[in-house]
């Protein structure tokens, strides 16, 4: 699929900087980044689905392209907010405002990038299954609803980093998880069969009102936002998740957080966008795992890297480092459970 080509003008170097970062995250080609002064001299075939004008420095008399800009059959996005740092706690947010206004001008959503056929060809299980902890074997978890969820969230390239992580959990330990996936929703029901094509887990599509048991993955909904009540069931709430984009990572993690507290946990695998920061940085138990698929085994970078600009992040590993690192914490959480228990 081709990127949406984007041009933008703004005369400050700085919100011309951070504009083309924040658009080549969330999947756009940036053909020029420039001060308008120059447009004279760019010609008139640039050939973009959109134009993104920002500026500082307003002088009337000197505004004249973009009467001629407005006027052309290009769309074109002004009257943004002015970029915060990218260190600033908003800067997320700043982000996704700036990619929900380019959608509604352009209709074009490069986050949606996987289709059927990229799911079909997901590569088998690509490493041994990690054994179950000695301290866990001979135990029965597959009846209990789920006390620890974590949330698996992902975008473009998500779904092969996922399923490899999947595949490489033994069967029987006490969590489940909320897979929150970027993708088209005419391909939501395939994410069940290919994603647990290989794994030891059950993954299911949404049920209201159907409990989430141990040894399962639900995945979350695209249309519809979700949440668990307080005897831990599922419920739609009816309405379309927050943002330009279903379902909403950041909603997702806020939601799961509001139910299960200290007992769940956040990966965010490869993805493009920024989706799952903004959330991260609310949640200020240091103790709550917070952990991102490396960056360089990404198929797109742009969703671990944004979670780690938090500074919340206290994991990074390929999709088996994470899996080994969940069986590990898992395996040392019962144990200390039980000895608590013994004393």
């Amino acid at each position: 699929m081709a990127l949406p080509r984007v041009g933008i003008l703004a005369d400050d170097r700085l919100q011309q900087h951070l504009l083309k970062t924040a658009l080549v995250h969330f999947g756009f080609d940036v053909v020029l980044s420039t001060d308008p002064e120059r447009l004279p001299e760019l010609g008139a075939e640039l050939r973009l689905d959109a134009w993104v004008v920002d500026i500082r420095h307003e002088d009337d008399e000197n505004l004249h392209w973009l009467d001629d800009l407005l006027d052309g059959d290009i769309p074109v996005l002004i009257g943004l907010e002015k970029a915060p740092q990218k260190t600033c706690p908003t800067f997320p947010k700043w982000e996704k405002k700036l990619y929900s206004k380019l959608l509604e001008l352009t209709q074009v959503t490069p986050l949606l990038a996987e289709n059927s056929q990229a799911l079909e060809q997901l590569p088998g299980q690509q490493n041994p299954r990690i054994p179950l902890p000695a301290s866990l074997a001979g135990q029965d978890f597959s009846q209990q609803v789920a006390s620890c969820v974590w949330v698996l969230g992902a975008s473009l390239g998500g779904p092969e980093a996922v399923k490899a992580f999947l595949d490489a959990l033994p069967a029987g330990l006490p969590v489940a998880f909320v897979y929150a996936q970027h993708i088209d929703p005419r391909f939501e029901q395939s994410l069940c069969k290919t994603i647990g094509r290989h794994a030891a887990y059950s993954l299911k599509n949404f049920r209201a009102g159907e409990p989430l048991c141990c040894g399962e993955v639900l995945v979350a909904p695209i249309q519809h936002e979700f949440c668990f009540d307080d005897k831990g069931l599922p419920q739609t709430l009816g309405t379309d998740w927050p943002g330009p984009y279903g379902p909403s990572i950041d909603q997702v993690i806020l939601n799961i957080s509001r139910s299960y507290g200290h007992k769940a946990g956040y990966i965010l695998f490869s993805g493009m966008g920024n989706d799952g920061a903004e959330a991260l940085a609310t949640l200020t138990d240091p103790d709550v795992p917070v952990w991102v698929q490396t960056p360089a085994t990404c198929g797109n970078s742009s969703m671990p890297e944004s979670a780690i600009a938090t500074r919340r992040v206290n994991y990074i590993g390929d999709p088996y480092q994470l899996a080994l690192q969940l069986v590990n914490r898992v395996k040392h959480s019962w144990i200390q459970n039980h000895e608590s228990i013994a004393h």
